[in-house]
This record gives structure tokens, C-alpha cells and sequence, in this order.
């Protein structure tokens, strides 16, 4: 619209100059003289074209002003992020160079037991195998199955208060215990999402998670030629390394662990865990290493 407005603005004014180039010229005699009504017309719009280029520009340089602005906050929270996930790599590779307690073969199993309790849609009983996780008394942890309607639905999980309630904002209730385990099985817990039922769209954010080499053995492609299959389980096997839970001197917890996606492939990520001192917990992603890269080609 503004285009239109413009280049409507600059004919009637190219017009207009013609026009008054030709007066004071005096090449208009009484025969090539227009109708009157033909003067009263620009000088009706005349008004209109001097308010609307004023108009357009102020706008288009407040709006272009705007865009500046918010390309510069996104630079800035880029650059920010950015330094914040380099210094947090660095702690890690810090904390690796000290000895660690090896928890992954406890964490695996507590992580496999409760897979199998989601494909048996056994979804109520996941505090019971999560140790270092507890609710207030009285409070229950439940999921909400994505709805099969729509484009696309998530399954949730969500808190069913002493009161009855139902709240989404599980962490709000969910304490945590400050130690490596604990890290761990908050860590599935927010992961968790990504294996529960989900509903065509949402299917781009499906993962298999591998603790261990065997895992390869159970990923199921949405698409793929014969024999492709077996030869990306066997390809990926060489990759896949055991979850791992790292402490750092600062009391602060890294989750490394893989998992398969459709749309990437073979995945090693690193989550930040952190815990306070009253149990409440927060995350960051910060790193997505792929270490066997993979697309189905699949577009929902």
C-alpha cells in the first residue's frame, strides 16, 4: 500500500511540474487549456499528497528505526548467550579434568525402567522410580496426553496439588536433592516430553534417548529405504557414549547425553543443571554436537 501511495504521489507531482512548467512558459494557449474541473481536482489533492509523503517517510523511518533497535537487542542476547555457553564449557572441561563419580550405569537403568514405564503408558509412576525427586504431601505428579485434533499436541506433564488443582509449572512443586543424582534424574525429567505420546507436528521434537550402545537397536525411523535402518544402528553404535553427570567446583551440574532425532540424527547434548540450595532447580541448553548426522526428509 505505501508503494502504491508513493508512486501515485510522485506522478501527480511530476504532473503538477509539467503543469506549472508549461504556464510559466506560456505554451498553453486558450485552445490546449484543460477543463476547469481538472485545476480544482489537483489542488484537491494537492493537500492530501503533501500530508501522505511526510506521512510514509516519518513512518518508514520510525519503523526502520524499530527494526534497528530490535536487531540490535537480538545481536546483544546472541552475543551474550553466546559468551555465557562458552564460559559454562570451559567449567565443564574444567570440572572433567578431576576425578568424577561414575553414576551412569544407575542412571541408565533408573532412565530405561522408565521408558518401559511409558510404553506401557504406565505414566503415574514415574516419581517412584525418581529417588532424588519429591513432591509436597499430599501432591501427585501426572500427564496429560497430547489430543489427536488440530496440527500437532504434546503430551504434558502436570501436578495434581492437595487441593485438587491441576499446574503445568511442575518445578514449581518438584524438590530437588543437591547431588549428581539428583541432577540426573531432574534432567530426564524435563527431557521426558520428547518421549511421551505425541501428535503429528509435534512428531519433529520425538527422540529416542541412548544410554547405552544396545539403545541403537530400538530407534525406528518414520521413513527409510531397505536396509537403511540396520546400517544407521550399526553406523551410530561407534558413537554412542554413556549419560554422564559432571560436577563442577561451583556446584553447578552438567547432563552429556545422546539421542536420536529423525530430523538431525545422532545428538550428544549438554544440559546445565542448577540447584539451590531450597531444591528448586533451572536449565540450559548448552551445546548440540552431532555426531551422526541424519534426515528423513519427512515434512509433516
Amino acid at each position: 500500500m505505501t508503494i502504491l501511495i508513493l508512486v501515485y504521489a510522485i506522478s501527480w507531482l511530476l504532473i503538477l511540474a509539467i503543469i506549472i512548467v508549461s504556464v510559466l512558459n506560456k505554451r498553453i494557449d486558450s485552445s490546449d487549456k484543460q477543463p476547469w474541473y481538472f485545476y480544482i481536482l489537483i489542488l484537491v489533492f494537492a493537500p492530501l499528497i503533501a500530508v501522505c509523503i511526510p506521512y510514509i517517510l516519518i513512518s518508514s523511518f520510525i519503523k526502520e528505526k524499530e527494526q534497528r533497535k530490535i536487531r540490535k537487542e537480538r545481536e546483544q542476547r546472541e552475543t551474550e548467550e553466546k559468551a555465557i555457553k562458552q564460559r559454562a564449557l570451559e567449567e565443564l572441561k574444567a570440572a572433567m579434568r578431576k576425578p568424577q563419580e561414575n553414576h551412569s550405569f544407575a542412571h541408565a537403568m533408573t532412565a530405561q525402567t522408565l521408558v518401559d514405564k511409558i510404553k506401557e503408558k504406565d505414566f503415574d509412576s514415574f516419581m517412584q522410580y525418581l529417588d532424588h525427586l519429591t513432591l509436597p504431601k499430599g501432591a501427585s505428579l501426572h500427564v496429560e496426553e497430547c489430543r489427536q485434533e488440530g496440527m500437532g499436541d504434546e503430551s504434558r506433564l502436570f501436578v495434581e496439588t492437595p487441593e485438587g488443582a491441576y499446574d503445568l509449572n511442575i518445578w514449581d512443586y518438584i524438590k530437588v536433592e543437591n547431588n549428581i543424582d539428583g541432577a540426573w534424574d531432574a534432567y530426564f525429567l524435563s527431557k521426558v516430553w520428547h518421549i511421551l505420546p505425541l501428535w503429528w507436528h509435534a512428531n519433529y521434537d520425538r527422540r529416542t534417548y541412548m544410554y547405552s550402545k544396545e539403545d541403537a537397536d530400538s530407534i525406528q525411523l518414520f521413513a527409510g529405504r531397505e536396509g537403511e535402518l540396520l546400517k544407521i544402528q550399526r553406523a551410530i553404535k561407534q558413537f554412542i557414549c554413556e549419560p554422564e553427570v559432571i560436577e563442577t567446583a561451583n556446584g553447578k551440574y552438567y547432563v552429556r547425553c545422546c539421542y536420536w532425532t529423525d530430523f538431525g540424527g545422532l545428538i550428544k547434548e549438554t544440559v546445565e543443571v542448577l540447584i539451590s540450595a531450597e531444591g528448586k532447580v533451572s536449565f540450559k541448553d548448552i551445546e548440540q554436537n552431532t555426531l551422526y548426522q541424519y534426515e528423513c526428509g519427512i515434512m509433516f
